[in-house]
């Protein structure tokens, strides 16, 4: 391996070892975490000052003789932009590197060539940027209900509109930044992964239910930084009804479940409004709705369960807002009696990110990606 490269791989790897934890730390502290030099970790600790990635915390208090110095993570040192698209809005947020929102934005879509609207609706989301932050940013994350296909050198930013990945070089170029695009399923794994409740597992799955319905898999399997990898899959077209020759983005994506809602309580503007309301939710109407939606949920989770038989399974996506209304039932549906999963009720979880998985996890890349 050339120096270079070795250098780069003792910043990325004490990196890691500060960015997850909210303790302060020592030089003797990522000796014994990181198993490098002395030496070695004292360079890197006074590149990392000079960058601003940490901040002189404390001396250490106890012993004999002179204190060793404390550090603390400074998780505002740079910021990133993350981006979600699909075909009613993009939204738009900037964060610091632990996830924090600090500041948003969303925009509706209209019947205009898509790229144009995009690069359009981004550049003034930039210029919006506090100049403070702006000369901190590093990156651009965007997550995407469609496909990016390195090997054929296209991605689908939904089912209709599919372009050349030259438009992403093309964007970087006129906006300044580097961008990196993935499948929202995927970014939604990021954020689990990186800044979620469950960041301590090494194997889990999460199904994104947005207006599609994508799903994707995480497997770490070493102690390094880049020792692990996710693959989404493309589970809205996957057929669940052959009868009636229902997909599965015909019978669980939040689209669906939000216009048959509105549909049939049309005094409410809201799902917020149904779901907080047991008038509308508890009523003959809607449960006839929730149940049919909820029974197709449950063949789709079973599937998930028996192909991977994940350690946890997240929900995320919009839906997630609405998590304690709907686990319940959901898990009644799919730990019916006598079940044969591997695992228990434990499984199934909705994410904490409460529909914002996607768009953290795609502001987080640039930061995973170029520091970790």
């Amino acid at each position: 391996m050339y120096q270079k490269e070795i250098k780069q791989s003792n910043e990325n790897i004490v990196f890691h070892s500060i960015y997850f934890t909210e303790n302060s730390f020592s030089i003797p502290d990522l000796t014994k975490i990181t198993n490098m030099t002395f030496p070695t970790i004292k360079r890197v600790i006074n590149e990392f000052l000079e960058k601003d990635i940490i901040k002189e915390w404390t001396l250490s208090t106890g012993g004999v003789g002179r204190r060793a110095v404390r550090y603390k993570y400074n998780p505002d040192f740079c910021y990133s932009i993350g981006v979600s698209v699909d075909e009613e809005k993009i939204k738009f947020v900037m964060v610091n590197t632990v996830g924090k929102i600090l500041q948003s934005k969303i925009v509706e879509t209209k019947d205009e060539d898509f790229i144009i609207f995009f690069e359009k609706n981004l550049k003034v989301f930039i210029k919006e940027i506090d100049s403070k932050y702006l000369s901190k940013v590093i990156g651009i994350g965007i997550s995407i209900p469609g496909i990016y296909n390195k090997e054929n050198h296209f991605l689908e930013f939904n089912n209709i509109d599919r372009y050349e990945s030259s438009v992403i070089k093309e964007l970087e170029e006129e906006i300044k930044l580097p961008i990196w695009v993935e499948n929202e399923a995927n970014m939604s794994i990021l954020a689990e992964a990186i800044i979620g409740k469950h960041k301590v597992l090494t194997d889990f799955t999460v199904i994104s239910i947005n207006n599609k319905v994508t799903c994707s898999t995480f497997h770490k399997f070493g102690n390094k930084s880049e020792d692990y990898f996710f693959k989404a899959s493309r589970v809205h077209h996957m057929i669940v009804d052959y009868e009636n020759k229902k997909k599965v983005g015909d019978c669980i994506s939040f689209k669906v479940l939000k216009n048959k809602i509105m549909e049939a309580f049309p005094d409410i503007k809201t799902l917020d409004e149904f779901f907080s309301n047991k008038k509308y939710r508890e009523s003959e109407t809607g449960k006839k709705i929730l149940n049919e939606y909820l029974n197709y949920m449950g063949i789709i989770l079973k599937n998930l369960l028996f192909t991977y038989n994940p350690k946890k399974l997240i929900i995320c996506g919009e839906l997630s807002q609405y998590g304690n209304y709907l686990l319940d039932d959901i898990l009644n549906i799919v730990y019916e009696e006598n079940h044969i999963f591997y695992r228990g009720r434990e499984t199934i979880s909705f994410s904490n990110f409460k529909g914002s998985s996607s768009i953290i996890g795609a502001a987080l890349f640039p930061i995973v990606d170029n520091l970790m």
